[in-house]
């Protein structure tokens, strides 16, 4: 079988491993480094965890990230604000906790197995902490934590009038490292440094003047799947590894600032940004790293990139295909958590060996031929 992946993130990643491991010719197209939309992230694997954005309590958090500073709104996509409008404060479909579950537990089960075959990229799983400045918010999250104890374990550790909430089942690894096991991994994947202009449902890729016909295609570019009839907004992101005297011993997340840090070997990886912007402009990078300064001294800046987190309409991931394609993306802030359960679900699809799934599919209904987006730049400036 001959199989195509458009996008090298991390879940393009996983899907051409499995379609690899199942015997497929795989050819992977990415117009920049490989993990290049996907390196800026944190790196911090929660896949019990889901974050709905269809609630009053997620736009409260948004609200006051936009009120302080933490968050600006300059472009949405106006499919995504029409269906984020009519999904608002609307039940999950059906299958959402099963289906999340399995999710869940397919991803953590596969991370634990690379990790035991070769740990060569950082890989811990000794819990995560969120931190609070506000009383208020502290308050709300709490609530919300404790609601639901019994699905994501949760500590409250109170101090005063704040506190924060440590999740010992979190875990985190280096994102470039992982990449750097993934390109190994996938000897035998052809990987073609182009950038994908179109993706039609009976398998054709057009690829920088070049035209190829596949068996399946799995488009895994992000944001970029808006233009294929998936209803998503890209929500900025930067990440910097820095060096730094300080060494929290878990991953932190200051979740009143929009920061989160990862302690990684020799050096902290600290992320931030919660911008709704289809752009690529890392203007707004400078506000972050000021912000970070506040929390973390840092001594040098040794990388600094950028991306941008697909949010679907409801902030859970989609996967559903249509003729020859197969659309993965909309992990939001869980795209690593969830990736490898994405790549092997998208890779199923693309083999014929599995359905799709009525909660997974369920942005997926009106796939259509469409131009991809050009890629956008994921290296900044330091911040400063």
């Amino acid at each position: 079988m001959r199989a195509a992946v458009v996008g090298g993130g991390v879940v393009g990643l996983f899907t051409a491993r499995y379609l690899q491991e199942a015997g497929a010719e795989v050819t992977l197209f990415e117009s920049g480094p490989l993990g290049a939309g996907s390196v800026h992230a944190a790196g911090i694997i929660e896949p019990a965890t889901a974050y709905r954005t269809n609630t009053l309590a997620f736009l409260r958090r948004v609200w006051r990230y936009w009120w302080d500073g933490t968050c600006v709104y300059r472009s949405a996509d106006l499919r995504w604000w029409a269906e984020s409008l009519r999904q608002l404060e609307r039940a999950p479909p059906a299958g959402f906790e099963p289906a999340l579950a399995e999710l869940a537990e397919t991803s953590l089960a596969e991370y634990r197995r690379l990790a035991g075959e070769r740990n060569d990229f950082g890989y811990e799983e000794r819990g995560l902490t969120e931190q609070f400045d506000d009383p208020r918010h502290y308050a709300q999250e709490r609530a919300l934590a404790l609601a639901r104890r019994e699905q994501v374990p949760v500590d409250v550790r109170d101090d005063g009038a704040t506190g924060s909430l440590f999740f010992p089942e979190a875990g985190w690894l280096g994102t470039e490292r992982f990449v750097d096991r993934m390109r190994r991994d996938l000897a035998a994947c052809r990987v073609l440094r182009r950038s994908v202009q179109g993706v039609a449902l009976d398998g054709t890729v057009d690829a920088d003047g070049e035209r190829s016909s596949f068996e399946a295609v799995v488009v895994a570019a992000g944001t970029g799947c808006r233009r294929l009839g998936v209803p998503l907004t890209g929500v900025r992101g930067y990440g910097w590894h820095v060096r730094s005297p300080a060494r929290p011993p878990v991953a932190t997340i200051h979740v009143d600032r929009g920061l989160a840090i990862v302690p990684l070997d020799g050096e902290l990886k600290i992320t931030g940004g919660w911008d709704f912007d289809l752009s690529d402009d890392p203007a707004r990078s400078r506000r972050v790293y000021r912000s970070l300064q506040e929390v973390v001294p840092v001594e040098a800046v040794v990388s600094a990139q950028q991306g941008s987190r697909p949010c679907t309409p409801d902030g859970l991931p989609t996967v559903g295909r249509a003729g020859r394609v197969v659309v993965a993306t909309g992990g939001f802030r869980l795209g690593w958590s969830f990736a490898p359960a994405l790549g092997r679900h998208a890779a199923g699809l693309a083999l014929g060996t599995e359905s799709n799934q009525p909660f997974l599919a369920r942005f997926c209904g009106r796939l259509h031929d469409g131009r991809l987006e050009p890629a956008p730049r994921n290296e900044i400036g330091p911040g400063r």
